[in-house]
């Protein structure tokens, strides 16, 4: 008789898949990428599931297999400051499926999903992974109350937090917990990737374009990506940006782009399908980001992978993708990046150079198949 699998669930309360063109699938938000990918590998000898929130408005239950992982829709979603959370219907359901399934790992995706995971009852094994932390970032006067509140909520949160693991994507994470008592022994950095596959590198881009993935909320800085294009069109009238991804600053961002009469250079394309998104990541020139807060920046990684070289905010984590390496530009302000945005699109060689660099960086640093194997010596140790 064959031995049967182990069952690992995790919880994954925050942005759940988007379904397009007959079962092809898009991410809203990068805990639920890191989940999928990262663990992708191991589903050959695992039961894998992860738990998701429907998108907001959408109660209907259903479940869909990606990569040999079943990803598990329970419930109804909401936009709650700058992600979409589930309702509490999602988390009912969460703790009915545990109960039934009984799970022999159980991981808490978030902080939000940490702190899920230590009320289950009756699991052998424990673990949540924490991706960013609002309260210990410094926003330099971007956070407004909701952030506040949220901060506070996430260290009150972790103070009774008691699992047997905690893994971080980023190092910084890592110190912080330790500082509020977390042992040592029981935290583990895996990072994060990108399917180099997948994510092919391609020399001929689009001309003058630039790309923008990720969640339209107040911290990503969307805005001034918008005001940038247009100093950016002065010199270049040609200029294209794609943004990629919804939120709820949508119809300011859309309002924006008519009053700077942007229409024809900036294209707002909401959530696409992974394939949809990797032919136009490819075939963009630049990757832009002006965010203030990221956990990590998983579009980042995957723009270097596809030789779209990164022009981003000089934050911690984007620095920490960089490794100190030549790949891209790290700037300070709105007028900094759009000076580089000019040199890049009127430098090709250089632009190449840089491309190269970064995919070489991307294959050496950041691959799934790497965060999948410190993810296996965690779960067998």
């Amino acid at each position: 008789m064959s031995e049967v699998m182990k069952k690992i669930l995790i919880i994954n309360p925050y942005g759940g898949p988007v379904i397009k063109n007959d079962y092809e699938l898009g991410f809203t938000e990068g805990s639920l990428v890191h989940a999928l990918f990262s663990l992708a590998n191991l589903a050959s000898d695992y039961d894998i599931r992860i738990l998701c929130p429907n998108l907001p408005g959408s109660r209907q239950r259903y479940s869909i297999n990606h990569k040999g992982i079943e990803i598990v829709c329970l419930g109804s979603s909401r936009w709650i400051s700058e992600a979409r959370v589930g309702t509490p219907s999602f988390i009912r359901n969460a703790f009915r499926y545990t109960r039934l399934e009984k799970p022999d790992i159980v991981m808490g995706n978030s902080v939000l999903g940490t702190f899920l995971v230590n009320l289950f009852p009756r699991v052998p094994v424990k673990m949540g992974i924490i991706h960013s932390l609002y309260y210990a970032s410094y926003l330099n006067g971007q956070s407004k109350n909701s952030i506040r509140i949220i901060g506070a909520l996430e260290k009150a949160s972790l103070r009774l937090t008691n699992l047997d693991k905690v893994v971080v994507v980023n190092p910084v994470i890592q110190r912080i917990l330790v500082k509020e008592g977390f042992s040592q022994d029981k935290i583990a950095f895996v990072g994060n990737g990108v399917d180099v596959e997948d994510y092919f590198f391609c020399h001929n881009k689009a001309p003058c374009s630039l790309i923008y993935i990720g969640r339209l909320t107040e911290l990503k800085m969307v805005s001034s990506l918008i005001e940038v294009v247009s100093m950016v069109k002065k010199r270049i009238p040609e200029v294209i940006l794609h943004i990629v991804g919804d939120g709820p600053k949508h119809r300011e961002l859309s309002q924006k782009i008519q009053a700077l009469d942007l229409s024809q250079n900036v294209f707002m394309h909401g959530y696409l399908s992974e394939r949809e998104k990797i032919q136009l990541l490819s075939s963009s020139a630049l990757y832009i980001s002006n965010s203030v807060f990221e956990g990590f920046g998983i579009p980042v990684v995957e723009a270097m992978a596809t030789g779209t070289v990164p022009v981003v905010s000089d934050i911690e984590s984007h620095r920490f993708i960089f490794q100190g390496a030549d790949v891209g530009y790290l700037v300070r302000n709105e007028e900094e990046m759009a000076a580089r945005i000019i040199d890049l699109l009127t430098n090709e060689t250089e632009r190449l150079r840089l491309a190269r660099n970064g995919r070489r960086l991307a294959e050496e640093k950041w691959t799934w198949a790497r965060v999948s194997e410190k993810y296996r010596e965690l779960i067998e140790e």
